[in-house]
């Protein structure tokens, strides 16, 4: 059966339309020849992830993602179509993970399998988790060091132009004579430690006879301490505890005259606290007084004499 020209170009214009198509598509990861079942992962941040981005369990390509829209509830979360080849299992608490595929950044989705043997079915909701990159971790880690850095640029920066300040002409001068000085003063020590007539020298060497001095009376001094410890003993074993004690025996014993005469007890107590007899004594007192200075003025009164015997 021959063919006329317009449909042999219209028959290799189809075939080659069809194999473009499924080219694309196969680069796109669908497979015209391969069925799939399609799963769904709810995300609030996908975080660059795009449709034909790949699917990969174990490290092997088992599907792609279809598409990529917003949940139409408004709360702004994401769903993800996967289409997966029908041969993988895939477990009813499967987790679909956004990760970061390369170092440049490109995102896939890795299916990591759970626990259970059920195999979820055509249409299920996976367990989503969004891994953070690397790039993320690495600008975690940098961002402190940065600002670390950039205030240590900064204090260095203020040191430097304090530093530019302070080391003005006048400063270096300054710096200059003072550093000459200190050589100066650091030779004259030297000079002093080096010659034998020096001062410092001196010192040290009486310093040093002192301590062999010392040294070489240590059992001079040790006799002269043991004096002063036998007579610090001599001292206390002396009479001075005995004569303490009698004095305090003596003072008690006034306490307790005292103490008698306070209360009226003995003769010198009555006398002491007897108002009466002391009006009395006071009274023959005054009466003795009186008749003495009578007796002194009239002495003839009470002396009667005579020279010849008569009364």
């Amino acid at each position: 059966m021959k063919f006329s020209k317009e449909a042999r170009v219209g028959i290799l214009v189809t075939t080659a339309l069809a194999a473009l198509i499924w080219g694309l598509n196969y680069l796109k990861g669908q497979d015209f020849f391969t069925t799939s079942n399609k799963f769904y992962a709810v995300y609030d941040n996908v975080d660059g992830l795009v449709k034909s981005n790949p699917v990969i369990m174990s490290g092997f390509r088992i599907g792609i993602i279809n598409d990529i829209n917003f949940i139409p509830d408004k709360s702004g979360k994401l769903l993800v179509t996967l289409l997966i080849n029908d041969d993988v299992f895939i477990s009813k608490d499967a987790i679909a993970n956004i990760f970061s595929s390369d170092l440049l950044g490109a995102k896939a989705v890795r299916i990591e399998l759970g626990t259970s043997t059920e195999s979820a079915k055509d249409g299920d909701t996976l367990i989503s988790i969004l891994e953070t990159s690397l790039t993320s971790k690495l600008g975690k880690q940098v961002g402190p060091v940065k600002d670390k850095v950039e205030n240590l640029v900064v204090s260095l920066d203020s040191v430097a132009q304090m530093l530019h300040q302070l080391f003005d002409k006048d400063t270096k001068s300054d710096l200059r004579n003072s550093i000459s000085h200190f050589n100066s003063t650091m030779s004259s020590l030297d000079h002093m430690m080096s010659d034998e007539n020096g001062k410092l020298q001196l010192i040290f060497t009486n310093l040093e006879s002192i301590s062999k001095n010392l040294k070489n009376n240590n059992e001079e001094i040790s006799h002269i301490v043991s004096n002063f410890s036998q007579l610090s003993d001599t001292l206390a074993k002396a009479q001075f505890v005995s004569v303490i004690n009698n004095a305090d025996k003596a003072l008690y014993q006034f306490n307790e005259i005292a103490a008698k005469i306070n209360k009226g007890e003995g003769s010198l107590g009555l006398l002491v606290n007897d108002r009466q007899l002391y009006t009395n004594l006071d009274s023959a007192a005054k009466s003795l007084d009186q008749l003495l200075i009578d007796l002194k003025a009239n002495p003839k009164k009470y002396v009667h004499f005579s020279v010849f015997g008569k009364k």
